[in-house]
């Protein structure tokens, strides 16, 4: 089984307290089998840069450029043609039920969709509706 991680489960690697349910979770899966989105990688670069200028600033600046982007740098999904077309009727489908999704969630979702991975979430309740298999490790436990 594969795994795209959504940026919450990321954001538990540099956590001052991270949720240990979700360390021993990333621990015990084959790293090899998980996957990011590019958008995951937008939002941490964005919260890098929203932080004050410090010394975790730059500390979370060199785990990202030199630990996060290295260890996933042949297994970052890009946004491409299909995942595109699918996100257009993934969302033009929620939209005529009345829900509206968010757009960076909406793309995330769309890219699970399209490689059939298992989305690792925090957030169960985001993608509820959407034709994805979604896993939260703050919660539960699984291979």
């Amino acid at each position: 089984m594969n795994y795209i991680l959504d940026t919450n489960i990321i954001s538990e690697l540099i956590s001052v307290q991270p949720n240990q349910k979700v360390i021993g979770w990333l621990k015990g899966v084959d790293a090899k089998r998980t996957f990011l989105s590019v958008i995951t990688i937008g939002e941490i670069r964005k919260g890098i840069e929203k932080l004050p200028e410090s010394l975790r600033k730059k500390n979370i600046q060199d785990w990202f450029e030199n630990e996060l982007l290295v260890q996933f740098e042949e297994r970052i999904l890009p946004l491409d043609l299909s995942v595109i077309l699918l996100w257009g009727e993934l969302v033009g489908e929620l939209e005529k039920k009345g829900r509206k999704l968010p757009p960076l969630d909406s793309l995330i979702a769309a890219t699970t969709k399209y490689y059939n991975y298992t989305l690792v979430t925090r957030n169960e309740k985001d993608f509820d509706g959407i034709e994805i298999v979604v896993f939260n490790p703050f919660e539960e436990t699984r291979d």
